[in-house]
């Protein structure tokens, strides 16, 4: 019956990727790890990250990996009361799910992640998809909108020496990710009667939710007048940049909205949202500042006139 009712729980966050919750602003998630150079045999976590000001009542992840290379061992969240919701696991991709009764606020590690070394090789682990789940006006799971990926690569280079296996204690209780046939047995009838179960509830669901929301206002959060970035110090001294949209990404990478050309600025620096009628600036791993406080791997509020630094030497006045 337990099993039962964690594959339940399991589908309505795996599902609900089709529905969109209600929040009032963007959420960031991506990978760290201590080291990336390792021998054969040896153990290393790999660290799932959020930063998020909406309480979620769970969170999904998918973590792309060379099978020939390393092998997932478990997983576990340190936030209280996210449990580990199991599901059936493929060869070359961790797919983890976690749930929690209430809602629980995040700003730091979502999932720890241990994996084992098979042999000597250079490889990767790529996040490739990610969820914070939330419930929506009906009262279904469903993802928090305009979440976006930070850094989601880890690139490992292990040695065909071999190690020795060490400690990986885990903060919270283990979920176990070792890879399935899958396909056949007693499971797939039950996965399959609770696909469909779940899709006609979560259609149901969908359907109120949107005629809900004809008779409701303009999302909270959400401001309309025009603000402008307007760079003092930098690569872009002397520019101003409309904020024409939120979230606003800035970073080194073409695909942001501000484009930053300097080694000290990450591909994915900081963003610009708005939450509860006010601005916010959320950094996303590197040093940004506001009126010279600094700003770590969290959201700090934006005002006119805020003097913003990015790196050593990027710095921008937000105005109107």
């Amino acid at each position: 019956m337990r099993s039962i009712f964690a594959i339940f729980l399991a589908f309505i966050f795996s599902f609900s990727t089709f529905f969109t919750a209600s929040a009032q602003s963007p959420e960031t998630i991506w990978l760290t790890t201590g080291a990336t150079e390792y021998k054969t045999g040896e153990t290393f976590k790999i660290l799932v990250n959020a930063a998020s000001v909406t309480s979620i009542q769970g969170f999904t992840f998918q973590i792309r990996y060379d099978p020939a290379c390393v092998k997932p061992v478990n997983a576990s969240s340190p936030i209280p009361g996210m449990n580990g919701l199991s599901l059936p696991q493929s060869a070359g991709l961790v797919d983890a799910s976690f749930a929690s009764t209430v809602p629980q606020p995040v700003n730091g590690i979502l999932a720890e992640v241990t994996f084992q070394t098979l042999g000597g090789c250079q490889t990767s682990l790529l996040l490739e998809s990610a969820a914070l789940a939330v419930r929506n006006a009906s009262g279904f799971a469903a993802p928090l909108p305009g979440v976006t990926l930070g850094q989601n690569t880890i690139p490992l280079n292990i040695d065909s020496a071999q190690g020795v296996a060490q400690d990986q204690s885990l903060l919270g209780t283990p979920l176990p990710l070792d890879p399935t046939s899958g396909s056949s047995g007693p499971n797939s009838s039950i996965l399959g009667i609770s696909l469909i179960t779940i899709g006609l509830i979560l259609g149901l669901g969908f359907g109120i939710y949107k005629l809900m929301q004809k008779g409701m206002g303009p999302a909270q959060g959400q401001i309309h007048r025009s603000m402008t970035v307007k760079f003092k110090h930098g690569t872009n001294a002397g520019k101003s940049f409309p904020v024409n949209k939120l979230p606003f990404l800035i970073g080194s990478d073409m695909d942001n909205d501000i484009c930053l050309r300097d080694p000290n600025i990450l591909e994915r620096h900081a963003q610009i949202y708005t939450a509860n009628n006010q601005y916010y600036l959320m950094d996303l791993g590197g040093d940004t500042f506001i009126n010279g406080q600094a700003v770590r791997r969290s959201s700090a509020v934006l005002n006119i006139g805020d003097m913003v630094r990015l790196g050593r030497s990027s710095s921008f006045e937000f105005g109107s």
